[in-house]
């Protein structure tokens, strides 16, 4: 045989659906996510609110459970958006930044300092599957203790209730989905840029949570100084307030202070966030030879 028959030549089968490749970084990070003890316990105890909220929803429509505790119908309040703000959205928001913190910023960071992304990229997984794999990961478990229970919770209540009031609360699950999916995307889009710079798992904690800090110090220092608009634009929970507030018709006035700033420009605020971050990781995420 002739020697130029032996030469290489490169794999010219059918490959995998591009979904299924970014279904295998997600996999394989869920699977280091859940290694952790912390975080198992951290997310059973995130699921302990909504069970609670559950079993207040059949209390509330339980007439003689009610009178048994002293409370008549007429001492309690309302349920509307307002009321699933405060009781599920701002409680889980939070949640939901405590999840990011814990292990956003370790999810890049190892596969940059064991020098990986070569190993990865030069297989048919390009940038796009890879993050996106990664950010499946934060999505999954985000909504698996903020909007999927909140539904649970809306329906729950729609069908004790009865009557007009699913008909007259719609925007409620719109926006339990939009508010939990924008705050998790934001968030763990920053963290992953912090872990692709920082190496140490525990300065890249640091530097996320110090980054959102001094985003919010540095809105309050502008509101002290020059006051106005620009305040609110660098802090990210104030943009948070406004789209929360705004998707779900809830009262200002008892969610306490929510920044004077047009929901649109709260919007753009996360998807300048989100972008910029994007760009990060697409410039630090690389190989020195990709192959399609």
């Amino acid at each position: 045989m002739a020697i130029f028959l032996k030469a290489y030549q490169g794999y010219s089968g059918p490959l995998s659906p591009p979904m299924s490749r970014t279904l295998v970084i997600f996999r394989y990070a869920l699977a280091d996510v859940f290694q952790s003890r912390l975080f198992v316990a951290f997310f059973f105890i995130s699921l302990l609110l909504p069970l609670f909220l559950m079993c207040a929803i059949y209390v509330y429509h339980n007439l003689e459970l009610l009178l048994q505790f002293d409370v008549t119908p007429e001492d309690l309040t309302t349920i509307n958006g307002t009321a699933f703000t405060i009781a599920m959205q701002i409680p889980q928001n939070s949640l939901l930044f405590l999840m990011v913190l814990g292990i956003g910023p370790t999810m890049i960071s190892p596969d940059l300092r064991n020098n990986a992304m070569p190993l990865y990229l030069s297989r048919p997984i390009n940038t796009a599957s890879y993050i996106s794999g990664k950010l499946l990961v934060l999505i999954f478990l985000g909504s698996l203790i903020s909007w999927v229970p909140g539904l649970l919770l809306f329906f729950l209540q729609a069908y004790l209730a009865g009557g007009g009031w699913l008909g007259d609360n719609l925007q409620i699950p719109v926006a339990s989905i939009l508010t939990s999916l924008s705050w998790i995307i934001c968030l763990s889009l920053v963290a992953f840029a912090v872990s692709a710079f920082v190496k140490l798992k525990s300065v890249a904690r640091m530097t996320f949570f110090g980054i959102i800090l001094l985003l919010s110090v540095t809105g309050a220092v502008i509101e002290d100084v020059f006051g106005g608009l620009g305040a609110y634009v660098v802090n990210l929970y104030a943009g948070l307030e406004v789209l929360m507030t705004y998707l779900y018709n809830a009262d200002s006035d008892l969610l306490g202070f929510v920044p004077q700033m047009d929901v649109g420009i709260a919007v753009l605020q996360f998807l300048t966030f989100s972008l910029l971050a994007l760009l990060v990781l697409t410039w630090r995420i690389r190989a020195f030879q990709v192959v399609a």
